[in-house]
């Protein structure tokens, strides 16, 4: 082989490195694993936090703070449940779902009460029957709207089982979850919410967070391209998640592209846009909604380490839970008994120079916090609550 034959290969292959690293690998390694990446530790933070361990209160995806009547709901599975019981991450055992299903539960968090639990309660659904006709339901993600002074609407991710035409429990390894999008309604300071509608679409396969848009629309996250199978273990690697858009009436479409990489709970901002953060990403993509139900991207938040769920508080800021070693958070996800991963708190807030973001609390040494999904801030009194997704108990960080 010439020696001119040799350079040229070593031209090119150093050339198509470059490409590879510039385009993918040094996301990868950099904003994904986080090599070389510093994390604070807890008390480098003006916020004092604490777990409330009750076994309603594992394994709470997600929250929405009622901040006119000062309740906290969350949705909840029970850890156990949720490791063996979780679509978005390949736990397809149906026989290991909790006996009762998920719950939606509430909190009164300016009334500790004398055992400082908040007067927690449940949230009874009523005229729901589900898959398997025993009312269960299978709560990740969710999204709720203020439809008058009295009443909340609940739009809520239901992971059912799949089920034959008797309803009995088929094998979910060979088909997967059979999710649908369940809309309650709740009067506040009630405790029971009444079944108002199931959405089942195909476009909706693998949903994962939802955002109401305010006319009897939604959107929704499909963290993966497919509910079982190879590509779907691909999808982390070279993308294969979208947005769905549903409208009031009529079939549902695919609102983005299918390249997002593991596109997770995302938000409706106080400005009407819509902003979808990525598990396998850096960022957050700022999306506009088009009179076709498309999603055009308009903006890009750069954060520099994946993101699980985001969440608005009263005064519009978006806060965000961020993975800083991902590899950690992974197994975290699977089994909180055995695996543990730092976590941060970001803050993203929309000025007339751009977004800003702001580190609000990390955990290097997972003191406290060893899995996070979603934060909610109360601005009232500045408290955060955050859960994770297989996390037994929620934290509580009050601010010093």
């Amino acid at each position: 082989m010439s020696s001119t034959l040799r350079n040229f290969r070593l031209g090119v292959a150093v050339l198509m490195f470059g490409v590879l690293y510039q385009s993918w690998l040094k996301e990868v390694l950099f904003e994904v694993i986080g090599v070389g990446r510093v994390i604070q530790p807890i008390e480098d933070f003006p916020y004092k936090c604490r777990r409330l361990n009750h076994e309603r209160l594992e394994a709470c995806e997600d929250l929405w703070l009622d901040d006119q009547e000062r309740v906290l709901y969350l949705a909840c599975a029970g850890t156990e449940s949720r490791i063996q019981w979780n679509p978005a991450i390949g736990g397809l055992n149906v026989s290991g779902r909790r006996p009762g299903g998920s719950e939606l539960m509430a909190l009164n968090i300016d009334s500790p009460g004398t055992n400082g639990m908040f007067g927690i309660h449940g949230i009874e659904p009523v005229g729901y029957d589900g898959a398997t006709g025993d009312g269960t339901l299978d709560l990740l993600g969710f999204d709720v709207e203020v439809v008058d002074a009295a009443t909340l609407r609940f739009w809520l991710i239901n992971h059912r089982p799949p089920v034959d035409a008797n309803k009995k429990a088929i094998d979910a390894t060979k088909v997967g979850a059979n999710s649908t999008i369940d809309v309650f309604e709740l009067k506040r300071g009630e405790d029971k919410m009444v079944h108002v509608k199931t959405v089942f679409d195909p476009e909706v396969k693998t949903p994962n967070n939802i955002a109401a848009m305010g006319d009897g629309s939604f959107v929704a996250t499909n963290d993966h391209s497919a509910k079982v199978g190879f590509r779907k273990e691909l999808d982390i690697f070279i993308g294969g998640g979208n947005v769905a858009y549903c409208p009031a009436s009529g079939p549902c479409k695919a609102a983005t592209h299918s390249n997002f990489r593991f596109p997770n709970g995302l938000v409706r901002g106080t400005d009407g846009l819509v902003y979808v953060p990525e598990s396998a990403r850096g960022s957050i993509r700022v999306m506009e909604l088009q009179e076709d139900g498309t999603l055009k991207e308009v903006d890009l938040i750069g954060i520099g380490m994946p993101i699980d769920n985001l969440s608005l508080d009263v005064n519009g800021d978006i806060w965000a839970a961020g993975l800083p070693k991902a590899l950690q958070a992974v197994p975290a996800a699977h089994d909180p008994y055995k695996a543990q991963a730092p976590t941060t708190v970001w803050r993203v807030s929309k000025t007339p120079e751009g977004y800003k973001t702001f580190k609000v609390l990390e955990d290097r040494d997972m003191k406290v916090l060893t899995q996070i999904g979603t934060i909610q801030h109360d601005v009232k009194t500045g408290r955060l609550f955050i859960v994770g997704p297989s996390a037994p108990y929620l934290t509580i960080c009050e601010p010093w």
